[in-house]
């Protein structure tokens, strides 16, 4: 009997010595995690200010400094002035976002590569734009630049585009591949008005 003893003593010595590694791997996989968390709030939070940074630091339990209710009250009021300014530059420029997806493909200390995805429509013209942007972080500013495009036209009617969107691509210029695609899609409805008219 002592010796049955003895033996499950010895047992329960190697399970409880496995059982503390375990727990010793396992803390040093929640420091591990908590650091990740840490570094995703801290880049979350560079992005903003005002009333979007202070729901973030609530949100994110950083801060009691301010009251809740006030705070969602400011942040509701500034999402509705985004609505509105965001109606405002579609109805300027006649391009409708339909969907957007922004994924980060690499991050470290003050360096990001993010890769945006945004469907839009312009007149009857539907087209994907994918691109890489690039952000540095140094002090208090950020530089941002485009470092990759890619354009998908939905339509084959507008397969001598190909050229114009071959230079856009390698010129990484989206702000001239917006206005020109403005500018093509109106004379495309001017032509085709004008051949409605004559019918």
């Amino acid at each position: 009997m002592a010796a049955m003893l003895e033996k499950m003593g010895a047992e329960n010595v190697d399970e409880v010595k496995m059982l503390e590694g375990h727990i010793e791997h396992l803390k040093a996989e929640i420091t591990s995690l908590q650091h990740q968390k840490e570094e995703i709030d801290r880049d979350a939070m560079f992005h903003f200010k005002g009333p979007m940074l202070d729901a973030l630091l609530i949100v994110c339990r950083q801060t009691q400094d301010k009251d809740e209710e006030v705070v969602m009250s400011k942040l509701k009021e500034e999402v509705e002035e985004l609505e509105k300014d965001f109606r405002l530059q579609t109805e300027m420029n006649g391009i409708i976002v339909e969907n957007c997806k922004i994924k980060t493909l690499f991050r470290s200390e003050g360096k990001w590569i993010r890769q945006v995805c945004v469907s839009l429509q312009c007149s009857h013209m539907v087209f994907q734009v994918d691109f890489q942007v690039s952000e540095t972080k140094e002090g208090p500013t950020s530089e941002k630049k485009v470092i990759g495009l890619n354009v998908v036209l939905d339509s084959d009617d507008l397969q001598n585009c190909s050229g114009f969107l071959s230079r856009v691509e390698e010129s990484l210029d989206l702000l001239l591949l917006f206005r020109t695609l403005r500018n093509f899609s109106d004379r495309c409805d001017e032509r085709s008005r004008t051949f409605q008219h004559f019918q």
